[in-house]
């Protein structure tokens, strides 16, 4: 339960500020600003979850089942929020969708690999 709750703050809170910041992100006509969002969600996401990882003192087989349960609540809530994009996010390009969805994509995946990394105990 505690990976489900942490995995809809971390949604909550990426949602927020992309709802009025996201602009900045997915630009389609900005290519470096696209970049960096996909480059720099790599860090953020092992700082989301690692340690939290080792603060629950998780073994190897533990951490894909969290991973899987951080990354559920937010892929469950996009899959309507994508389907309702011009409402929610208001300040983004209805073109940006589609690097919206796959950065989403990209994101969750990130979070899934970290439960299957090889890190020491």
């Amino acid at each position: 339960m505690y990976f489900l709750i942490w995995g809809f703050l971390v949604w909550l809170g990426a949602t927020i500020i992309f709802r009025f910041f996201g602009h900045f992100f997915f630009n389609p006509e900005n290519a470096l600003l696209l970049l960096l969002s996909y480059l720099l969600v790599v860090p953020l996401i092992f700082l989301l979850t690692y340690p939290l990882y080792k603060l629950k003192g998780l073994k190897k087989d533990e951490r894909l089942k969290a991973a899987m349960f951080i990354a559920l609540p937010g892929m469950f809530i996009d899959t309507i929020v994508l389907v309702i994009f011009p409402e929610v996010f208001t300040n983004l390009l209805v073109e940006s969708d589609r690097y919206f969805g796959s950065w989403l994509l990209w994101a969750y995946s990130l979070i899934l690999i970290t439960g299957l990394s090889p890190r020491k105990e």
